[in-house]
């Protein structure tokens, strides 16, 4: 049994997450995109933007682990329901996935 080739025009949802575009965050600036997927290099709190539905977020993650998270900045802090939280992870590094895979 054989396997199909990844046709380029096929959606993302058909073939999964592809990393399509990454780089390093900076924080407080926005990607200029929505990422989907953030890595930490150290473990911490991560802090989020998303600015499509102008949601903030926070998450714990370890060292090297990566989250699919929708969001186009990563913020030094922020107060969430009342509790500042502030963004401790560090080498952190976002990348998105294009709607099409290809031209």
């Amino acid at each position: 049994m054989t396997a199909d080739k990844i046709s380029t025009a096929t959606p993302n949802n058909e073939v999964g997450a592809i990393i399509t575009r990454s780089r390093r965050v900076v924080l407080d600036v926005s990607f200029g995109e929505m990422a989907t997927w953030i890595k930490s290099g150290s473990a911490g709190d991560v802090v989020w933007y998303n600015s499509k539905n102008d949601e903030y977020g926070v998450w714990n993650v370890e060292a090297g682990e990566g989250w699919p998270i929708a969001c186009d900045m990563i913020v030094t802090s922020h107060t969430i329901d009342g509790t500042l939280e502030s963004t401790t992870a560090t080498n952190l590094v976002w990348a998105s996935t294009a709607p099409r895979i290809g031209n």
